[in-house]
């Protein structure tokens, strides 16, 4: 078993890759075939973490989620999800808890609808499952509310940082 901070890093670096992945695919229509090497990296990532993380139970009905929510609609996204699933069975399933499972692919389905209006936040900061977790604090497993606010604080950092590189590459043609 990882230590736990490595454990962390590692749903933050998946966080990092899997949003880069959405970012290019989704809002830069891009068809550079980087886009397939961050799926592969959250793949492998979010893997192994779901076969060594504490919160692995979290992670793996997240991930679940996304099939049900057909938000594997993209080649790039079936590369990382088919990736994620070889590395489950490379290192290993963990022992899940089935009633737990079910708690949080619920919450992660419910995050992953497409709200509007006054509930449109929901489809944006996607906050239902990091407060499913909330509860679990008061039976000593902070590690499912870190491990998901870590994942996305990766997940929300990387947008921000493409920008900003986009734009400075940009600066720099118009430069020339």
């Amino acid at each position: 078993m990882l230590p736990l901070l490595i454990e962390y890093l590692l749903a933050f670096l998946a966080g990092l890759a899997v949003k880069i992945t959405d970012w290019l695919e989704d809002e830069r229509k891009s068809n550079h075939p980087i886009k397939y090497v961050f799926a592969i990296l959250y793949g492998v990532l979010l893997g192994y973490t779901i076969s060594v993380a504490t919160f692995s139970v979290l992670f793996l009905a997240a991930l679940i989620a996304q099939v049900f929510a057909g938000k594997v609609d993209k080649n790039s996204h079936l590369l990382g999800y088919v990736v994620a699933a070889v590395c489950l069975f490379a290192f290993g399933f963990p022992a899940i808890d089935i009633a737990l499972f079910g708690y949080f692919l619920i919450f992660a389905f419910l995050d992953e609808i497409e709200y509007v209006g006054k509930f449109e936040f929901i489809s944006t900061y996607r906050p239902l499952l990091p407060l499913s977790a909330v509860p679990f604090i008061l039976f000593g497993r902070i590690d499912f509310l870190i491990g998901i606010l870590i994942f996305d604080i990766g997940y929300f950092a990387s947008e921000p940082l493409a920008n900003s590189f986009v734009a400075k590459k940009d600066k720099k043609n118009k430069v020339k």
